[in-house]
């Protein structure tokens, strides 16, 4: 089977390797497509010329064989699939707080961008009949969900959103429907499809950080404060959240730089103003049916979101438009040839 790898500059390779076996809790998927996600486009930056690594972890397909032990599926089902799932044996889990699971079963170690994955029975969930690149965005909204359950938004908050990624626009949307008054989101100028969709979801503005002074730009568009802050921007951006937030305010961070994680603040200012920084990692992956629910229902509708669809053959092009196209690109799907 193919199988998508990538080295240093984004140089993907199509490998030959063999097809997983499975044992008899697990399943075995034909994959239908795979999101793009920015820890793709990391490993396309990142990853050592020696060691090309895999892609893919947002995908959905159509079950190929099922273990002794499963009886949930049969082949033929269209599922769309957790890249970590709780087993439900941990300590945490027994607990009764499985989003603190560490007995995890991981898809994402080998290449889900490739023709067939295997992968754990619980995993999966049955696609009620979205399009192959529609179920491919139920991951990362299940992330969007994350952030927005962590912060939580009383009615009538004010909101600031920090970076109009797909997730970060993913939670504009959703913070409308729980009720946000204001909703501001902060995205580079050169990124105008992203731009256009956050005033398209109801961000009443949207600040550019190359144009104008955030902070200045964020205090003055709300000068009692903002209730909530959902960063899904690198993580030198947590101390600007610090400075427009009102007293008691909560900031949720999903936010990633695997290169430079460190950051410094006032804590005496953060102690005294009694905010709260609540980290996200949506790792397990929870809330899948809430999100395909809202799929279906087009709350987010693939439309907006899904800029770019490219075969499996073009997976090096896809990956390069995606980390290059700042001006169009949104969210980028590749789909296996024969679902085109």
């Amino acid at each position: 089977m193919k199988a998508a790898y990538v080295r240093v500059p984004f140089q993907v390779e199509l490998r030959d390797i063999p097809i997983p076996e499975i044992g008899p809790d697990e399943v075995l998927v034909k994959v239908s497509a795979c999101g793009i996600c920015g820890t793709d486009l990391h490993f396309g930056r990142t990853s050592a010329k020696e060691e090309a690594l895999p892609l893919g972890h947002e995908f959905c397909g159509v079950v190929a064989e099922v273990g002794a032990n499963v009886t949930r599926f049969t082949p033929g089902d269209e599922v769309i699939v957790e890249n970590h799932t709780s087993l439900g044996t941990s300590t945490a889990c027994k607990n009764g707080e499985i989003v603190y699971c560490t007995d995890l079963y991981i898809s994402m170690n080998a290449p889900c961008m490739a023709d067939y994955i295997k992968t754990h029975h619980l995993a999966l969930h049955k696609n009620p009949g979205l399009t192959p690149v529609e179920a491919t965005l139920a991951e990362p909204l299940t992330v969007a969900l994350d952030v927005i359950e962590e912060g939580g938004i009383p009615i009538g908050s004010n909101v600031a959103i920090f970076g109009g990624g797909p997730i970060g626009l993913m939670a504009l949307k959703l913070a409308k429907i729980k009720g946000a008054r204001k909703m501001v989101l902060t995205q580079s100028s050169h990124s105008k499809a992203r731009i256009a969709l956050a005033r398209k979801l109801g961000a009443d503005q949207v600040f550019c950080p190359d144009q104008v002074n955030i902070l200045e730009a964020l205090k003055a568009d709300c000068p009692e404060g903002f209730d909530r802050v959902f960063i899904t921007a690198p993580p030198r951006t947590i101390p600007d959240a610090f400075e427009i937030t009102r007293f008691g305010a909560i900031i949720t961070y999903n936010g990633i730089d695997f290169d430079n994680g460190m950051i410094s603040f006032d804590a005496n200012a953060f102690h005294f103003k009694r905010l709260q920084l609540r980290a996200t990692h949506s790792i397990p992956n929870l809330r899948y049916p809430i999100a395909i629910d809202l799929l279906k229902r087009k709350v987010i509708d693939v439309n907006d979101f899904v800029s770019h669809t490219f075969p499996l053959s073009e997976a090096g092009r896809a990956l390069q438009i995606a980390e290059t196209d700042k001006e169009h690109a949104i969210k980028v799907v590749v789909v296996m040839e024969e679902q085109n």
